[in-house]
């Protein structure tokens, strides 16, 4: 058996690399190191939306790595986490890094276990490792957070923390801090998975009735000082300064919505499926 990390089970020789930087609007020497890690992890979070339509649209998530960069590089779309941290592993593998994929089990405060199907990445820079989640959508990290015990980073107005779990040396837990509270968003283990574990988590995930992408529109985007959210209908604008607006999206606005908000560029067509999807508008 090859390596877990090895480039071939990931199709890393496919990704286009300039292509990525293009849509990420990097340029200029990548060395290896911490501070073109935080700049490749931050350009992206910004550059490329969270999204769940092509499940809506009836054609599934496909992750070979052709499909993923034409949808996520090429076009004006986004992913959810598969997408985004696939293509990301395999971004800072081509520039040198060495990057294990682990499994994260999302907390949330849900009142009973959530499946362990979120993909998320350790990155090994020098003697620091770093877990580097470009896929968790609003709620997730801008940069990189260094793997040290009760650490925690102010990132833009989000402030989060990354700790051990009491008794363990291989489990951690990511909490975002709300109000004067943490809030637990996913656990993870130090056990590196295959491409073949992504494949399956993601066949639940984007086909299973009780999955949170199957029968709703979902999307997120993180922008400078603000983090957008569409849950079915419900829109939900937070700023870094902890305000919040919330609203309900009528029909007519949602291909204009998808565009200008989110970065997201539908054929009418399309629009008009995911229009379809959303459930009745609330009674006037």
């Amino acid at each position: 058996m090859k390596p877990i990390g090895s480039a071939a089970q990931w199709q890393a020789d496919r990704l286009d690399v300039q292509a990525y930087l293009d849509r990420l609007g990097i340029t200029g020497p990548l060395q290896p190191d911490a501070e073109t890690l935080r700049r490749l992890h931050r350009a992206h979070a910004l550059a490329i939306p969270f999204e769940n339509l092509d499940i809506l649209l009836g054609r599934g998530i496909d992750l070979d790595m052709d499909a993923m960069q034409s949808k996520l590089l090429r076009s004006s779309r986004g992913g959810y986490c598969y997408e985004h941290n696939m293509l990301f592993a395999v971004l800072l593998e081509r520039l040198g890094y060495e990057v294990t994929r682990l499994y994260a089990r999302p907390l949330l405060d849900a009142p009973k276990p959530l499946p362990r199907t979120h993909l998320v990445l350790s990155v090994a820079v020098g003697d620091e490792t770093y877990l580097a989640d470009v896929g968790f959508g609003d709620e997730g990290p801008l940069e990189p957070i260094p793997v040290s015990d009760g650490i925690v980073r102010d990132q833009g107005g989000w402030v989060y923390r990354l700790a051990r779990v009491e008794g363990s040396d291989k489990e951690w837990v990511l909490s975002l801090k709300r109000e004067d509270d943490w809030f637990p968003l996913y656990w993870y283990a130090t056990e590196a998975h295959h491409h073949i574990d992504c494949v399956v988590a993601n066949y639940f995930i984007s086909t299973h009735s009780s999955s949170p992408f199957t029968g709703r529109v979902f999307l997120e985007r993180i922008a400078e000082g603000w983090r957008l959210n569409l849950n079915h209908r419900k829109l939900t604008l937070t700023r870094a300064d902890g305000t919040v607006e919330v609203r309900s999206v009528v029909d007519e606005e949602v291909a204009g919505l998808l565009a200008e908000q989110f970065g997201i560029e539908l054929t009418p067509d399309e629009v008009k499926v995911v229009v379809a999807a959303l459930p009745a508008p609330d009674p006037a």
